[in-house]
């Protein structure tokens, strides 16, 4: 540092440089945050509005693919050919020159690993969705409903979970007033939070709705109408089972029945399932034993929890267990009971979601034959009200009447496979229930038009014809006779008591009603 000097060689402090304006200062130091943040924020907004495919766009810490489309994307692998069947039929549709309206089909189409059952079944409902759309198009089919407006499908998907709701409501809403012509929405999947904040979306924006395989109770509503089902709600599984098992009692009155319950509460389809057996026990007189045994799914340790429910059934030594909880636990159950020093027989008894019990077709032979082998060991029977098992019909139906058989030639021309195969793969009820929720909408659909075809039909047309099918208007559904009741719930259908084979197969045991 050079040190200055006056002339009489006093010392001189040197004065210290100038500093630039404070609040300039402070104004660089803003702006470079400003543009470090908007830098951020519009990556994030890019990242936000990367597309699948057009409209299609990633959303969520998954980066699923949420969205509506023609057919002409698959959202996953396993849908390829079903989804191609879907954008051709709707392109013949467009072409066609006729009159069309559009329904869409949504469903969790994205699921993580370890999941490929939910994927299965999926696909099985898009089948079912998909054939009841040709039956409606095509009048040599046989299904006389005529072809006027013809029924261009479309497909979305709510997210792992339905936890991408909002976005796909707003896709919905917003297709129901543009020239896609949107009239309602069927599917839904699994009874969760996110499926009945997408109905209450729905419900308000006036767009009526068909569930195929939704079940909890909470959805329907008949103060505020448009939510419908064709499946037979958790209100009316638990009193089937309850009267299956009451009429076990009456038989031995030292025939015992425990409970197992499921505690999340954020899964609408366990909680609504127990609430209903407990009244429906209550009130029809079923004796049970003690406390519900209890677990609580979603979080760490279910695996843990299942060993020490295993060891109380064993100790209560029940007769039959009913289990208010989803497939995937009910497999945790099997895989608890199957330890050598347990191993105590029993039978269980629950509701639809059983058929997530099963591993999907996409786990390895070596992991399927596991557990086959763990449940014979295991000594559990189990056994679940069916809402679409194909030897149903049959049974509901005088054989002119019955539905089935044209179904049937009609999947075999569409996909291929013998007669025998062809009831195989309808057993679990899937490809039946997503037929039958599209197949009764596409009656209201045609209803709403009138014999010439002609009428108007948009959302409050097809809601008002729905509100009309009841007594001598039920719907032939493969499922049985399709009737609502003033809640949108179906009316006294019919269910099938189904019992699970280790084997894979569903075995028909009886005809239940509520």
């Amino acid at each position: 540092m050079v040190v200055a000097l006056d002339d009489d060689d006093t010392f001189v402090p040197p004065r210290p440089p100038r500093p630039k304006a404070p609040w300039v200062v402070a104004g660089v130091l803003v702006l470079a945050g400003a543009v470090w943040g908007g830098v951020e924020a519009y990556q994030a907004w890019q990242h936000n509005k990367v597309e699948c495919a057009p409209g299609i766009l990633k959303k969520g810490v998954r980066e699923e693919c949420i969205g509506v489309t023609d057919g002409s994307f698959a959202f996953d692998p396993s849908l390829t050919e079903v989804m191609d069947k879907i954008e051709a039929e709707n392109e013949r549709v467009e072409k066609s020159g006729k009159k069309y309206v559009s329904i869409a089909y949504v469903e969790p189409l994205t699921t993580v690993k370890g999941e490929e059952e939910a994927k299965y079944g999926l696909r099985g409902e898009l089948i079912g969705a998909y054939l009841a759309q040709r039956e409606l198009n095509d009048p040599d089919l046989g299904a006389g409903r005529g072809d006027l407006p013809q029924i261009r499908l479309l497909v979305g998907n709510l997210g792992l979970r339905s936890e991408q709701w909002r976005t796909l409501t707003d896709d919905l809403v917003a297709l129901s007033k543009d020239d896609n012509r949107l009239v309602a929405v069927a599917g839904f999947g699994q009874s969760r939070g996110g499926t009945r904040d997408a109905v209450d979306a729905l419900r308000d924006a006036g767009i009526p709705m068909m569930g195929a395989t939704v079940t909890a109770d909470g959805l329907s509503d008949a103060a505020r109408p448009g939510f419908f089902r064709t499946s037979a709600p958790n209100r009316d599984q638990a009193r089937a089972a309850v009267n299956y098992l009451r009429k076990r009692q009456e038989a031995d009155p030292g025939f015992k029945v425990a409970v197992i319950r499921d505690r999340n509460e954020d899964d609408i389809y366990n909680t609504s399932m127990s609430t209903a057996f407990a009244s429906a026990a209550a009130e029809r007189g079923l004796k049970t034993e003690g406390a519900p045994l209890e677990f609580l799914s979603g979080v760490d340790g279910v695996s843990n929890a299942f060993s020490s429910v295993a060891d109380k059934v064993c100790d209560l030594r029940p007769d039959a267990v009913f289990f208010a909880g989803r497939g995937v636990n009910v497999r945790n159950f099997i895989y608890s009971m199957s330890a050598p020093d347990r191993r105590c027989p029993v039978t269980l008894v629950t509701g639809d979601d059983a058929v997530g019990t099963y591993y999907g077709s996409l786990e390895s032979e070596a992991k399927r034959e596991k557990f086959r082998t763990e449940w014979t060991d295991s000594r559990v029977t189990v056994l679940y009200t069916s809402l679409g098992h194909p030897a149903l019909a049959g049974q509901v139906y005088a054989a002119p009447n019955n539905p089935l058989p044209d179904f049937l030639s009609l999947y075999r021309t569409e996909f291929g496979g013998a007669s025998d195969t062809t009831m195989q793969v309808l057993q679990d009820g899937q490809i039946i229930l997503g037929h039958d929720a599209l197949w009764t909408l596409g009656v209201a659909v045609r209803n709403a038009a009138g014999p010439d075809g002609k009428g108007q039909v948009n959302t409050g047309a097809t809601l008002q014809m729905l509100l009309q099918l009841s007594g001598r208007e039920a719907v032939s559904g493969l499922s049985g006779p399709i009737s609502f009741a003033s809640d949108g719930n179906p009316d006294g259908k019919p269910m099938a008591l189904v019992r699970m084979e280790p084997s894979g197969v569903y075995t028909f045991r009886e005809v239940l009603k509520p």
